[in-house]
């Protein structure tokens, strides 16, 4: 629904917004409130259920075993692969002809890193980069649909460490293999959670009885007319992105190894973090759980994945690796920080403005 929003400001075709909107004014303020209560609750619930067990004193203790360089020093390593993540969206929109300056696109990667892990709207990151982008280049579909080609592209790579991780480091490794054939994913889950099936009935709940309420103010019928006029357009402009990145391979050759670089450097960065933590896993671990986590952690259920990410990393360590409770929330909250601390050059781009439309840096 978001890109769909999106894909119509860009067309500036007035009567298709107003199709996927609200029909009135108070309606239109309603279904974010609403979509933002549940993403809230959802985030409280997560956090409840990971961290109802944890000793939070236990937990100040181990973070202070850690060296106080450690984790400013992954947060400037975070910071640098935000960098490099500009830096691959500069050379998709490089080939697909959106001439905008590489500090530019750094500095929109900041802001949209900003909007997703501090402001509380279902706006996220990647939407306001497209919008912004799309104001610095005649090219605004095309543009806003570079950003589509490079949350892919990120996805994507994020999917092969994972795999490439577990083939090369994980397979055959003695926990593994316990915990594939005496339980299942889902039934470790249960076994250290009883009280999931419980929470997810009332998540189950909330979004049936929240599809049921903005039903009754979204007018369908014209949403599906809208979308079926756009559709043919929308997918003759993708196709003539993807058919550059057909002829230009070496894009994503480039792309690709860029992105194995800047997820690679932050993973080594938590694992480094994990070891001062007192966590023994080995490093292979962590090139599998972490892709892992982001990549569940993409889905916008919560506000900045709060309680998704942190549970995921919880979850996967202490069942999968073994490692102490205490010890992985603390490897957990490090993570959020340092995505915290890679947030507040967003910030600063957000408040000085200089990526305000008509400024071409």
């Amino acid at each position: 629904m978001q890109l769909l929003f999106l894909i119509a400001i860009l067309l500036k075709n007035k009567k298709f917004s107003r199709g996927l909107l609200l029909t009135t004014k108070e309606n239109q303020k309603l279904k974010p409130r609403l979509l933002l209560l549940l993403r809230i609750v959802i985030a409280a619930v997560a956090c409840y259920i990971i961290f109802k067990d944890v000793d939070f004193r236990q937990v100040g203790l181990t973070l202070k075993r850690m060296h106080p360089l450690v984790l400013p020093a992954a947060s400037l390593i975070y910071i640098f692969s935000q960098a490099l993540l500009g830096l691959r969206w500069w050379i998709f929109l490089r080939a697909q002809g959106v001439a905008i300056s590489l500090w530019l696109t750094i500095k929109l990667t900041f802001m949209g890193l900003f909007f997703n892990n501090f402001m509380p709207s279902s706006v996220g990151g990647d939407l306001i980069r497209a919008w912004y982008v799309s104001q610095h280049s005649p090219k605004k579909l095309q543009a806003a649909l570079g950003v589509i080609i490079d949350r892919i592209m990120g996805l994507v790579s994020t999917l092969i460490i994972a795999v490439a991780g577990y083939l090369l480091f994980m397979r055959g490794q003695k926990g593994m293999l316990q915990v594939s054939h005496s339980n299942s994913l889902i039934s470790s889950l249960l076994e250290r959670y009883p009280h999931i099936r419980f929470y997810s009935v009332i998540l189950v709940v909330l979004i049936v009885i929240s599809v049921f309420v903005l039903g009754r103010w979204i007018n369908f019928e014209v949403i599906l007319k809208r979308l079926f006029e756009r559709v043919l357009y929308f997918w003759g402009q993708l196709k003539e992105v993807i058919t550059i990145y057909y002829h230009y391979p070496l894009v994503l050759v480039v792309s690709f190894g860029l992105t194995l670089l800047l997820q690679s450097i932050v993973i080594l960065s938590y694992w480094a973090i994990g070891r001062e933590l007192g966590i023994g896993a080995c490093w292979g671990y962590y090139f599998v759980f972490f892709p892992i986590v982001w990549i569940i952690g993409s889905i916008p259920i919560s506000i900045a994945g709060i309680g998704i990410l942190e549970g995921g990393v919880v979850f996967l360590f202490v069942t999968f690796a073994h490692a102490d409770l205490e010890s992985v929330t603390a490897l957990a909250l490090c993570q959020r920080i340092t995505w915290i601390a890679a947030s507040l050059p967003g910030m600063i781009v957000h408040l000085l403005g200089p990526h305000h439309v008509g400024n071409k840096q």
